[in-house]
């Protein structure tokens, strides 16, 4: 029933087309949320954090609200053309013709979704339990959006009872795309009470199981090298103990219950790696496990971003120190000057290991640094060294070898059963990882891996390789006021070590050139890439059988 033949607004609500209004706002929502899938990304990859979300979103390098933009002109606009011209048509009428244009919303929708699946994500969408009651809130938020704008156009139709407005009522439902990210928000928003108590739940449960249980207890933070110490760490220690650790970079509090599911009697010891980006995350990770030994790999300004300053990510790594079990003890990498300043502020049991600095529990002497991996001896508390090998690249993978080793001796192993560990440790994936290939080309996959720190370290393992040395970067994120100082620098450090750089993304591209110009690399040595798969491309119709790849860092996805 046309809107203009009701003789009153609840006749018309009372009639068929309410069942045709629910079936509209149900196709829309499944539309809209098969569009949405980037911005769920994005908000799952800042920890369901909404001002990470919105930072993105405002960002002026986030192309995404531009692109609905379009989606919803190019709708909008084909949409009036299909009414405009098909409703006339005695055959159509105008009750089927007010709904023609939707074939036009649609049709552009598909398109879009199309575009955004060809983008492939550098970490795709985890479908967890909290993403799934998500995305039914989302979709069911959606639908009501949907229906209600959808009862309020007609209303609005039957007031006016304007017959171009009749006509054309439906086509503000293509504006509603620009309206997606935040309707995203209030469905996170509406859940976000309900996931605080099952995350409340999980916690105090995590927390009494660790407390009951027997095993030893191992946290690990730092602002680099977490996931490196961890699993140099497991491996060493698997020689004498059943170790249970955080897999991957499962380094938050759901991460650390979702592990501890897996604990059980036959375990003795339990690592949990700690990430952190605010004040306050360590404290309540330590809280939940509780340590028995604590791990700081060292402080640097990642994520400077979102801790503001070097002094309160100094903070947030110590809470760590603070949350310690009873007599529990601190180890401390010596190799960073943060770290060492931290040291000093502990009193408990604490000792620090690595290569530079005095009085290390642990310390490495005649490294020998090879393209396939590095020898060093081993010396544990001034006594005498032993010889290890290992397949990790550099000398900073020495620095964390230490500091595991320190670990692993204070917790009962011996000198010899740590060298066997050391020479059972595999590649670390994404991190100075040698990638196999049959074309005779060095890859050198670090892409989870930089840093500061890790920038010279992967520069270093760059030297030890001939041939050409071509670099796929898209620079250093996450370091707030510095990020730009930051990349010219790195700029200048790349100038020096590679034949070539690739630059994918515009997001540090304009310091990154300035930086490889300013250090002496030639223009024409330098390519831009939009995104990696571009700069794959560019890589496969330059390198040849000798060529040394490095790719150096992944842009997050919510940096693109």
């Amino acid at each position: 029933m046309f809107p203009l033949e009701a003789n009153t607004f609840s006749e018309l609500l009372k009639s068929d087309q309410i069942l045709i209004f629910l079936i509209m706002s149900v196709i829309n929502a499944v539309i809209l949320f098969f569009a949405s899938m980037k911005f769920l990304l994005v908000l799952q990859l800042g920890g369901y954090h909404g001002k990470r979300y919105f930072k993105w979103l405002g960002n002026k390098n986030t192309p995404y609200l531009s692109r609905l933009m379009l989606l919803c002109m190019l709708g909008l606009l084909f949409f009036c053309v299909l009414n405009i011209t098909f409703a006339p048509i005695p055959v159509i009428g105008s009750t089927v013709g007010s709904y023609i244009g939707f074939i036009a919303y649609i049709l552009f929708s598909y398109l879009y979704i199309n575009s955004e699946r060809s983008v492939n994500a550098k970490i795709p969408l985890k479908k967890t339990k909290r993403l799934v009651r998500l995305c039914i809130t989302y979709i069911l938020v959606l639908t009501a959006v949907t229906f209600g704008l959808i009862i309020l156009l007609n209303f609005l139709a039957f007031v006016i009872k304007n017959e171009v407005v009749a006509l054309l009522r439906y086509s503000v439902l293509c504006l509603l795309p620009l309206l997606m990210p935040f309707i995203l928000f209030v469905a996170y928003a509406i859940n976000e009470p309900f996931e605080g108590l099952i995350r409340s739940h999980y916690i105090r449960l995590t927390t009494n199981k660790l407390k009951q249980s027997n095993v030893i207890k191992i946290g690990i933070t730092g602002s680099y090298g977490k996931t490196t110490v961890k699993e140099i760490l497991k491996t060493i220690l698997s020689q004498k103990y059943r170790v249970l650790a955080t897999p991957a970079s499962y380094n938050t509090p759901m991460g650390i219950c979702r592990t501890v599911k897996s604990l059980d009697s036959t375990h003795d010891i339990f690592i949990a790696e700690m990430g952190a980006r605010s004040k306050g995350d360590i404290a309540a990770l330590a809280r939940m496990v509780k340590p028995d030994y604590g791990i700081l790999t060292g402080v640097n300004h990642q994520h400077l971003e979102t801790f503001g300053s070097i002094e309160t990510t100094c903070d947030t790594k110590y809470e760590l120190f603070e949350n310690l079990s009873e007599k529990g003890v601190g180890f401390f990498g010596a190799d960073n000057k943060n770290s060492l300043k931290l040291m000093e502020r502990f009193n408990g049991e604490k000792y620090s290991a690595g290569i530079d600095g005095e009085n290390n529990l642990v310390t490495a002497t005649d490294i020998k640094v090879g393209s396939q991996g590095m020898s060093f001896t081993l010396n544990i508390a001034g006594e005498r060294g032993v010889k290890c090998s290992t397949v990790l690249l550099g000398r900073h993978s020495v620095k964390n070898i230490c500091i595991a080793a320190a670990v692993a001796f204070k917790v009962g192993l011996t000198p010899k059963e740590i060298a066997a560990g050391i020479n059972r440790i595999q590649s670390i994936g994404h991190r100075l990882e040698l990638v196999p290939n049959n074309k005779n080309i060095v890859i050198i996959d670090d892409s989870y891996n930089s840093n500061e720190e890790g920038i010279t370290a992967a520069m270093e393992v760059l030297d030890t390789f001939k041939g050409r040395k071509i670099v796929l970067t898209p620079g250093l994120v996450e370091l707030g006021k510095i990020e730009n100082l930051a990349n010219l620098e790195f700029g200048k450090l790349l100038a020096k070590h590679a034949d070539f750089v690739i630059i994918v993304g515009k997001h540090n591209a304009e310091m990154l050139i300035n930086g490889l110009i300013d250090g002496g690399m030639n223009r024409e040595n330098i390519r831009f890439a939009k995104n990696l798969n571009r700069g794959n491309n560019i890589l496969n119709e330059m390198v040849v059988e000798g060529d040394v790849v490095l790719f150096e860092n992944d842009l997050p996805d919510n940096y693109s």
